[in-house]
């Protein structure tokens, strides 16, 4: 026998045993945390700043019928804020276990991040239960991941989404009933109204699947820090905002968090590290975000504010990271899209001159893509979660 031969034998031997374990507590959970109104809520467990505390907060102000839980670690940067609001649990405690197969309710920004154990995201995954499974999302998708979101998701009940091209594209691509994916608009959108901004610029990029476990010396050996460092670091940019007295903040994907501490701070940039600023507020706080393909540049677009591509690895991103779907930067994007610093820097300068206003064709395309542009997103979800 082949050790991975071995290793799926164990894997489905474990997940047998989850199984039986499942079923033997299964009565009992539905006994203590059965009832209707009890609705479970996360994001990925040691956070509190995406579409489900937005949800988690909104139930509490407009609903005191339902009483909801939210999912945390207590060790969370996250946690105090959570828990002076409402009733928490702490994230892959045995309480979690059971909460999250009696209640009813389970509510997500990632797809369901409310279960302790991957034997329980599993069994999900692949089954129908009678319990309500919500997916609130953690951003607008763009890209074809048919494999991770697609018909293989037996449970899901809600796949909430964020604009109608988006819906469009996951009714016809992944293959749900038709009552699952809904436009309703993200949770977190209804803090996107009437936003002020200050003499920010925000520099954002995604992560990189290849990057993920890199050690300093192969990392800082990347395009990608190469390119960035070379960006932060540019003197007619750092010159240029020092005379309009405007400050630049660099925020690392989540999952590249760990590698901040290689880029530098200077008189303009500053290095965010995660926890010291939601991503929301970076991006309500700032006139121009500068990202790659990091769809956070649709909650820009729905603040109807400027957004530049800078895509130094197109040619490649496709073939190592994900597959494209029906968004095309330059045929639907909301800004230009360059592959050299130098170019983007020049097209950058141009906003200095022009108060951050945004092209006409940009503006027209953030206008037909979302159709719903108030603050009532929660209050679809939660009608489509009632109904």
């Amino acid at each position: 026998m082949t050790y991975s031969s071995f290793l799926k034998i164990e894997s489905k031997a474990k997940y047998f045993v989850f199984l039986c374990f499942y079923f033997l507590i299964y009565p009992l959970c539905k006994l203590l945390y059965g009832r209707k109104r009890n609705w479970l809520i996360c994001e990925r467990g040691d956070d509190a700043q995406d579409n489900g505390f937005v949800f988690y907060k909104y139930l509490l102000e407009k609903h005191p019928e339902i009483k909801p839980v939210y999912l945390i670690k207590k060790d969370s940067s996250d946690y105090c804020k959570v828990k002076s609001l409402g009733k928490t649990v702490e994230f892959c405690s045995f309480k979690h276990l059971l909460m999250v197969i009696g209640y009813p309710v389970k509510i997500s920004s990632q797809l369901f991040g409310y279960a302790p154990w991957i034997q329980l995201a599993l069994y999900y995954r692949r089954n129908k239960t009678c319990d309500k499974h919500i997916f609130l999302q953690h951003g607008i998708i763009k890209n074809a991941h048919e494999g991770l979101y697609g018909d293989v998701c037996k449970s899901l009940n809600l796949f909430v989404c964020g604009a109608k091209p988006e819906y469009d594209f996951i009714f016809s691509t992944f293959h749900y009933g038709n009552n699952v994916p809904q436009y309703t608009g993200l949770a977190r959108y209804d803090n996107l109204v009437d936003v002020h901004t200050k003499k920010q610029i925000i520099f954002m990029p995604t992560w990189r699947a290849k990057l993920s476990g890199l050690s300093e010396e192969e990392f800082v050996k990347s395009d990608f820090y190469r390119n960035w460092m070379e960006l932060c670091q540019h003197n007619k940019l750092i010159e240029k905002c020092k005379e309009k007295g405007i400050t630049i903040k660099f925020y690392l994907h989540y999952l590249l968090q760990q590698y901040s501490y290689l880029f530098k701070d200077n008189d303009v940039v500053k290095i965010i590290l995660y926890g010291q600023e939601t991503v929301q507020n970076l991006l309500k706080d700032s006139m121009l975000l500068i990202t790659d393909f990091s769809s956070v540049f649709f909650d820009f677009a729905y603040m109807q504010k400027p957004v530049i591509y800078f895509q130094f690895d197109e040619d490649t991103f496709y073939d190592e990271h994900y597959t494209k779907g029906y968004f095309d930067y330059r045929e639907n994007g909301f800004g230009p899209v360059y592959l050299e610093v130098n170019d983007l820097i020049r097209h950058i300068l141009t906003y200095f001159d022009n108060d951050f206003l945004i092209e006409d064709t940009y503006l027209n395309r953030m206008n037909s893509f979302f159709e719903y542009r108030d603050q009532h997103n929660c209050d679809r979800i939660f009608n489509l979660i009632k109904k």
